[in-house]
């Protein structure tokens, strides 16, 4: 049998391997030897399910053309998660931005404006609305509703647009089931230190069908907090102001999809969302709604949907210090494309498809200038993808899409791909992409006046910008053995014409008139700056795993990742937030069926918090690496009741910051779950 024979046999396969968890006790050797991630130490057993994001069309783990891991919903049930991020820690290749004591993905060295966040394949942003800070993209989607999380390392804007060119997130949600079933999960945190903020989680999902064989529903809901970490937690600055520790937070989600099997070629999914964020000051209120087909015919398989949301911002952006001034963005995707077989010198799997978007953003407060209160963009594609298979243990992929963007007309963004089993057990993957990245609504903005420097300066758009375009090229191999599975891939990106985010900005009126972005002073003499493309970077790096299964009762698998990410424009600067060494090991005991225990660590390297931005590392800021160690426990009380428990942070090895760019990382604290199935 074909791999592509095997691709299309798995198509509808689920994601249910069992977690696999690392050891403490190893993660100094493991930090040597570059080991693997959780999502790493499934491959083994992974390798014949589908993926859906690493391809224009369905395709085995094992043939997938890109670097991608998967965190499946059962890796999230033995842990103690307390959202999307805190699964994603343990993926190779991604790092976290945590200014301000958010969490901010990236991916590869890249910051947090190159990673697209999907759920079930549709793009999120709310970039207009919170431009600053923004990590609210990773959370849209409760735990209690995630099947599985693939995250695809490395450019993919052949398939999915300027927004992708560090990465993809795709979180996809739990499926709709024959039978009414459902789950409710309760969950609390205790710090140990009482001056950190204990938070907790309740949540439910709940599946069936409406008319037997024909209509479904399935809905979920949640609803987690944390309370405010106390004022006097950290130390003061060396400026003399309090050094805030993490914010409260109230997040409150409800969703619902409805699927109707017209016949056995098409179906519809029609979908509605509520959630609410609230983070500090700032609460995001995002409604969201859409249509699904899906087309299974002799011909191939087709997918047409329209979908979009409305984020209002009751804080808004504001450019007067300390004052609501709420927004409201719009944003309406469509997208649909075919996939199908062709037989031409060898065998062929063609996707072609096409999208549009449009985004728009409402802010009489922000934008001020000649253009009104409000702004917006559009921007379409086309795009095709062929997979090639050369022979049964070789396959190309080619793929390219072609952008038209309202402001910068038409961008290329081709790409090609190689998997090649050597053997049964040894895969080589390695492939070139080109992408760019369109400047957002607001940064080529001409009336955007927004505050910053705490209240004595502002940012502007500029009309000007150019978009950024960027050059990946990635090589590794994977093997695959029963009892143990290893690999390493070795990866270069570069970016030219990079935005500066922020940019760089001052108070003081004689300095601001020498920063190249300077446009002038407001009518009360505050300095006015603009973004503008300054920067060229590159990252290049190792990420390596290593899964060892030396029982059927244990598991161990770990990670490590060297980064070297510069701003080449800046005499070589180092990126802030991009630690250059990161590792994870995780130890998993399954004692039976109904009891099993994890052990799991987490290093992250020194890295930079604050770099100027000619490169002057004089006075740039760093703090040193640091390691986290978990301890925790599932025990199945009955059929349908498992109790969760455990301590995190073991060694109470906790972070408190000392001046205004460092973070948080909170000390000891235990947590109890439990979680009803029906």
């Amino acid at each position: 049998m074909s791999s592509r024979d095997v691709d299309r046999a798995l198509k509808n396969a689920r994601f249910t391997q069992k977690t696999q968890m690392n050891a403490l006790n190893l993660l100094l050797v493991s930090t040597a030897l570059t080991c693997a991630s959780m999502a790493s130490a499934q491959e083994n057993k992974l390798l014949d399910e589908v993926v859906v994001t690493a391809s224009a069309s369905e395709v085995t783990y094992k043939n997938a053309p890109a670097s991608i891991s998967v965190i499946t919903a059962e890796d999230l049930e033995n842990q103690g998660a307390r959202d999307v991020r805190s699964l994603l820690e343990s993926v190779e290749g991604l790092t976290f931005n945590r200014a301000g004591n958010l969490n901010k993905v990236q991916i590869r060295g890249l910051n947090e404006n190159y990673t697209l966040f999907l759920i079930d394949g549709k793009r999120v942003t709310s970039a207009p609305n919170a431009f600053r800070g923004n990590d609210y993209d990773s959370g849209w989607v409760p735990l209690e509703a995630v099947e599985r999380i693939e995250i695809v390392r490395g450019p993919m804007s052949s398939l999915y647009g300027s927004d992708a060119i560090g990465g993809v997130v795709n979180i996809i949600t739990k499926k709709e089931t024959e039978e009414w079933h459902g789950s409710l999960t309760n969950e609390y945190t205790l710090q140990e230190n009482r001056k950190s903020g204990d938070y907790g989680r309740t949540g439910f999902n709940l599946s069936g069908p409406i008319l037997k064989d024909k209509l479904f529903m399935r809905t979920y809901g949640s609803w987690d907090f944390r309370r405010k970490d106390s004022s006097s937690l950290n130390p003061d600055s060396p400026s003399g102001r309090a050094n805030a520790g993490f914010a409260k937070s109230d997040n409150k989600h409800l969703d619902t999809t409805v699927t109707w099997d017209v016949n056995e070629q098409n179906s519809v999914d029609f979908n509605a969302g509520y959630s609410k964020r609230t983070h500090d000051k700032t609460t995001l209120d995002r409604y969201s709604a859409g249509i699904t087909h899906h087309g299974s015919y002799e011909f191939g398989e087709t997918e047409l949907r329209v979908f979009g949301d409305r984020i209002d911002n009751s804080y808004g952006h504001g450019n007067t210090a300390g004052v609501d001034m709420p927004n409201t963005a719009y944003n309406f995707n469509g997208d649909g494309k075919v996939s199908f077989d062709a037989d031409l010198l060898v065998p062929n799997f063609i996707t072609v498809g096409a999208t549009y978007q449009h985004q728009s953003l409402e802010d009489k407060y922000v934008l001020v200038g000649e253009g009104g209160s409000d702004n917006s963009l559009w921007q379409a594609a086309a795009f095709v993808e062929d997979r090639l298979e050369i022979t049964e243990d070789f396959e190309v992929t080619l793929g390219g899409r072609l952008d038209k963007h309202e402001k910068f007309g038409w961008n290329a963004s081709p790409r090609i791909y190689g998997v090649y089993h050597l053997t049964q057990a040894l895969t080589f993957k390695g492939g070139w992409s080109s992408s760019f990245k369109a400047p957002t609504l607001l940064q080529m903005s001409p009336n955007w006046n927004q505050v910053s420097c705490g209240g004595s300066c502002f940012l502007g758009g500029a009309e000007d910008l150019n978009p950024e375009v960027g050059s990946s090229f990635e090589a590794g191999f994977k093997y695959n053995e029963a009892k143990w599975s290893a690999g390493i891939t070795g990866f270069h990106n570069t970016i030219k014409d990079m935005i500066q985010f922020p940019p760089a900005r001052i108070a003081d009126v004689t300095v601001a008139q020498t920063y190249s972005n300077y446009v002038g002073l407001t009518a009360d003499g505050k300095p006015i700056f603009k973004f503008e493309n300054i920067e060229e970077a590159r990252t290049m790096g190792i990420e390596a795993n290593l899964t060892l299964h030396p029982t059927d009762e244990l598991t161990v698998s770990a990670n490590y990742t060297y980064l070297d990410a510069k701003n080449t424009s800046a005499n070589d600067a180092p990126l802030a937030f991009q630690p250059e060494h990161t590792a994870n090991i995780k130890l998993d005991y399954s004692f039976n069926e109904k009891l099993s225990f994890a052990l799991s660590a987490n290093y992250v390297g020194e890295q930079y918090t604050s770099v100027p931005a000619n490169g002057d590392m004089a006075f740039a800021r760093k703090v040193d690496g640091y390691i986290t160690a978990d301890f925790t426990g599932r025990y199945d009380i009955t059929e349908n009741f498992t109790l969760r428990a455990g301590v995190l942070n073991i060694a109470d090895n906790q972070i408190l910051k000392t001046d205004w760019d460092e973070f948080n990382v909170d000390g000891r604290r235990y947590f109890i779950s439990g979680t009803t199935r029906f």
